[in-house]
C-alpha cells in the first residue's frame, strides 16, 4: 500500500470516527428526553458516568495502563470531573425543561464561550472571520429564542430551562479548560477515567435509587443505551482525534444540532407520544440554522500564516 493510500485511510477512518460522535451526540437530547419518563436528570446522568467508568476501566485494566491516575488524581482533573458532572445534570435539566432541540441549539453558546475562554486565558487569536460567526451566532440564538419563547406554555419554565442549560455550558467550558492543561500530560482515555469517577461520585447525592425499582424492560433499556452512547461517543471522539485536525473535528461536531432537530421533526410528525411536540416555526428552524452556522465560523481555527524569509 502506497503512503498516499494509508494516509487516505487514516483520514477516512478519523471522518468515519466523528461521524460516530456527531450522531449519537445528535440523537442524545432525544434519548434523554425519553429517559425522562422514567427516570430523574440526577439519576440518568449518575448512570451514564458509572456505566462509563466501569467499562473503560476493565478496557485499560486488561489492555492498557492509566488506572494509576485513581490512585494519585490530579486537582485539576478532579475539578474537570466534577464540572463535566455538572454539565451533564443540568443539560439534562434543560432538556426536562424545554425539550431536546431548544437544548440541542441553545447548548451551541459552549463552544464560542470556549474561544472567548481561549483568547483571555491561552492568549489565542482570534480573527473576523471568528468575530462575524459570533455576531451571526447571536443574531440566531436571538431568533431561535423569540420562537421557542412565543410557543412556550410556561415563559418561566422555559426560562429555567435556559438558565440550566447556560450552566451546562459553562460548565463544559470549565471542563474543556482543565482537559487543555492536562493532555500534556495524560492520554485522553486516561483522563476520560479519572473525569468519570470523579463525575460518579459527585453525582451520588443526587441519585433517586428507588427509581432503578421501578424503571422496568424499557427504563432499563433506555439507561443501558445512554450508556453505550456516552461510551461509544468519546471513544470514538479520541480515535477521531488522533486521525484528523482538531479544527475539522470542532465544525463536524458543531453540526450534531441538524440532527436532533430532524430526528424530533420527524418524530413529531410520526405521532410518537412519548415526546412532545416542539412546534417549532419556519423562523425558529431558521434562526437555530443561522446559529449553528455562526458557531461554525467560530470554531474554525485560524490559518497559521507562513514564516517569511
Amino acid at each position: 500500500m502506497s503512503l498516499s493510500a494509508s494516509k487516505s485511510r487514516f483520514y477516512l477512518k478519523g471522518i468515519a470516527m466523528v461521524t460516530v460522535t456527531l450522531t449519537l451526540w445528535g440523537v442524545l437530547p432525544i434519548l434523554l428526553k425519553l429517559g425522562l419518563n422514567y427516570y430523574s436528570a440526577g439519576t440518568i446522568a449518575w448512570f451514564r458516568f458509572f456505566f462509563s467508568f466501569l467499562f473503560l476501566f476493565a478496557f485499560l485494566s486488561v489492555f492498557r495502563s492509566g488506572g494509576e491516575i485513581l490512585v494519585r488524581p490530579p486537582v485539576l482533573g478532579i475539578l474537570g470531573g466534577t464540572a463535566l458532572a455538572g454539565n451533564y445534570f443540568a443539560m439534562t435539566q434543560g432538556i426536562h425543561f424545554s425539550g431536546p432541540s431548544n437544548a440541542a441549539i441553545i447548548i451551541q453558546v459552549a463552544p464560542v464561550l470556549l474561544v472567548i475562554a481561549g483568547i483571555f486565558l491561552f492568549h489565542e487569536t482570534i480573527v473576523a472571520k471568528q468575530v462575524a460567526g459570533m455576531i451571526l451566532a447571536m443574531i440566531g440564538f436571538y431568533l431561535f429564542y423569540l420562537d421557542r419563547l412565543g410557543n412556550a406554555q410556561d415563559t418561566f419554565q422555559y426560562s429555567s430551562a435556559n438558565g440550566w442549560i447556560l450552566f451546562a455550558a459553562v460548565a463544559w467550558v470549565l471542563y474543556m479548560i482543565c482537559q487543555k492543561r492536562l493532555s500534556a500530560k495524560y492520554s485522553a482515555q486516561t483522563l476520560n477515567l479519572l473525569v468519570y469517577a470523579v463525575a460518579t461520585i459527585a453525582l451520588i447525592p443526587l441519585v433517586e435509587w428507588k427509581e432503578f425499582l421501578g424503571g422496568g424492560f424499557a427504563g432499563w433499556l433506555l439507561l443501558f443505551i445512554l450508556g453505550l452512547n456516552t461510551l461509544i461517543a468519546y471513544g470514538a471522539l479520541a480515535e477521531a482525534v488522533e486521525c484528523i485536525p482538531l479544527s475539522l473535528i470542532s465544525i463536524l461536531i458543531t453540526l450534531n444540532p441538524f440532527i436532533t432537530l430532524s430526528g424530533m421533526w420527524i418524530l413529531n410528525t410520526f405521532g410518537v407520544e412519548t415526546l412532545p411536540v416542539e412546534n417549532i416555526s419556519g423562523s425558529g428552524y431558521l434562526g437555530g440554522a443561522i446559529a449553528v452556522i455562526g458557531v461554525v465560523l467560530v470554531v474554525v481555527s485560524p490559518q497559521k500564516r507562513k514564516a517569511t524569509s
